[in-house]
């Protein structure tokens, strides 16, 4: 009998060390997303529907006002660097319906906004070479006057992005308008691990 339990044991060691083993050379590498961010209003929201179709994502969102995407906001992120490389990235932002409104300290506003980021490498022999996009989901509050604070939480990608978990803060002046007022530049920073 104590046979028997000594090879279980030694059994059940073994299988435990070669599922460390495996969990371990399955691990993530984690990133550092970090940048500035300045946002703009979108013309339209045309760009932001054709990547909702086309990767059927964000279909359970329910958009301001109408229901369909209509107030989207396109941002240029500068100064961007990923795991330490330089990398070029933008982003595109619809805004999301919410019930914040009546917990907030007055002139403050919350607002929810599903949002994608593209990142592309910037280096040789492929300049402009797409990395992928992230698609998160994106809660935040604005002050009135217009400083920000943002959570934002992958719910999906593509290319290098497609099994990636992210998630990012941006604090910081967003809008071009209070950057040429001399404000500072909002700024992002997060992990991205795939």
């Amino acid at each position: 009998m104590k046979k028997l339990a000594a090879m279980v044991a030694g059994g059940l060691l073994l299988c435990g060390g070669a599922g460390v083993a495996t969990a371990d050379s399955r691990a993530s590498r984690c990133e550092e997303f970090r940048g500035k961010l300045t946002l703009d209003w979108a013309t339209s929201c045309e760009e932001f529907n054709t990547i909702m179709r086309k990767e059927r994502i964000f279909e359970d969102a329910f958009f301001l006002p109408s229901g369909a995407p209509a107030i989207c906001l396109a941002g240029t992120m500068t100064d961007a660097m990923l795991g330490g490389r330089a990398v070029e990235a933008k982003s595109l932002s619809a805004l999301t319906a919410n019930s914040f409104a009546n917990v907030l300290l007055p002139g403050q506003d919350a607002f929810t906004a599903a949002t994608v980021v593209t990142i592309s490498a910037d280096r040789e022999p492929r300049l402009d070479k797409e990395l992928g996009q992230i698609f998160l989901r994106d809660t935040g509050v604005l002050r009135s006057d217009t400083f920000a604070v943002e959570q934002l939480i992958g719910v999906g990608g593509t290319k290098k992005f497609s099994k990636a978990s992210a998630s990012m803060e941006i604090v910081g002046y967003e809008f071009k308008t209070a950057q040429d007022l001399g404000l500072r530049p909002a700024e992002f920073k997060g992990t991205i691990c795939r």
